[in-house]
């Protein structure tokens, strides 16, 4: 089991709440009105990522694996779109893609838990895998340059936050869009998240049954041979052969033991670290990105009132300066996504080398228009 967890890395998430954040904030010297300003973006991102879920929640629709309703003639059917979507929600949500390389280098790695698992990646047609914030951690194992008498330390790499996509190549008969979230996973072990793995026996076990078990097995068999040749009691021929028979099941049921521990390995790693699946995978996501687009945006209008800034790299540093000063927390924090929200909102000036954030007086006005035509628009 891990023993120690060292720093983690966040790179662009926020692992702070979002109402913390904000009665930061309000510590920090902001006026009223700018602490205003603060609760109408949070109001109004809100309401946009709830558009954007029930958008979503029918674009994945007919990919749903769980799907209870039947389909209308009119829904779309473009899987690409779909699943360009779902990456572009777990991007804002402040995820990070590992490429092929770095996946096929985890499945080549052995599993501290002792298991060798084999994935066919040819039965999918597609295979994504995401992660937010990782960390280093420690755990012990047998070494085998000391005959698996004593223990070494290996330093393994930890995801906080994992999520699975996949698709079969064969949808008629494993249709859909499969989606899972997980938590806490170590590199080696990703192979334990794809359905329909292979799982075999490590050499080292194959090796001690074939000595144990081959040995036993060789010897019983002489032995029962030379019974049956001194035999003259029917009777004792039987008890040889009935003997041998039950050695060489308990030879074969060790395999099946063993293989079972696997088994219940995977299954008991898989069941403490899954989150959420499908739709309610992307009602997860949804929630999340709303959070960090939410923390981003306030946090860098704080700051551009809270401190002389002139331009973007200024107001990178001091975002990620604020929040190691503040929380004591490390981050590489999103500088060109909070600008440009910021402009969205028509918060800051469009140019490109300087920042200048307008006066809350203007701001809020702009921010009520948004808000009322958000209204206005749902209710036709």
């Amino acid at each position: 089991m891990p023993q120690k967890t060292s720093f983690v890395q966040f790179d662009h998430f926020i692992p702070i709440s979002t109402s913390r954040l904000i009665k930061q904030l309000e510590l920090s010297g902001l006026s009223q009105q700018q602490i205003q300003v603060i609760y109408r973006l949070k109001q109004i991102i809100t309401y946009q990522f709830s558009q954007q879920l029930m958008m979503l929640k029918q674009l994945y629709q007919p990919f749903n694996p769980d799907r209870e309703l039947l389909l209308g003639e009119s829904l779309s059917s473009d899987s690409k779109s779909c699943i360009e979507t779902i990456k572009q929600l777990l991007s804002a949500a402040n995820y990070t893609e590992l490429n092929r390389q770095q996946i096929e280098y985890a499945l080549e790695r052995s599993s501290p838990y002792g298991l060798d698992v084999q994935i066919d990646f040819e039965q999918f047609d597609n295979v994504s895998l995401f992660y937010r914030g990782k960390s280093q951690t420690s755990i012990e194992v047998r070494d085998w340059k000391w005959l698996y008498l004593k223990k070494k330390t290996v330093s393994l790499i930890r995801y906080q936050r994992l999520f699975l996509l996949l698709q079969y190549r064969d949808q008629q008969n494993k249709p859909g869009i499969h989606l899972k979230l997980f938590k806490d996973i170590l590199r080696p072990d990703l192979e334990m998240l794809f359905p329909e793995c292979k799982i075999h026996m490590k050499m080292l076990d194959k090796l001690k049954l074939a000595v144990t078990g081959g040995g036993g097995t060789a010897g019983c068999l002489f032995a029962t041979i030379g019974k049956i040749t001194a035999a003259v009691n029917p009777w004792a021929i039987v008890m040889a052969v009935t003997g041998f028979v039950a050695l060489i099941w308990r030879q074969v049921s060790k395999v099946f033991i063993q293989k079972t521990r696997y088994m219940a390995t995977l299954a008991q790693n898989l069941y403490f670290n899954n989150l959420d699946n499908n739709a309610g995978a992307i009602t997860y996501l949804i929630d999340l990105a709303r959070q960090e687009e939410i923390k981003e945006t306030i946090l860098a209008y704080a700051l551009l009132n809270l401190e002389p800034l002139n331009d973007t790299a200024q107001l990178d540093s001091a975002c990620e300066q604020w929040m190691m000063e503040t929380f004591d927390c490390s981050i590489d924090f999103d500088i060109s996504d909070a600008v440009r929200k910021l402009k969205a909102f028509d918060i800051i000036q469009d140019n490109e080398e300087q920042l200048s954030c307008k006066q809350v007086e203007e701001i809020l006005p702009t921010l009520d228009r948004q808000w009322f035509s958000f209204i206005d628009n749902s209710s036709v």
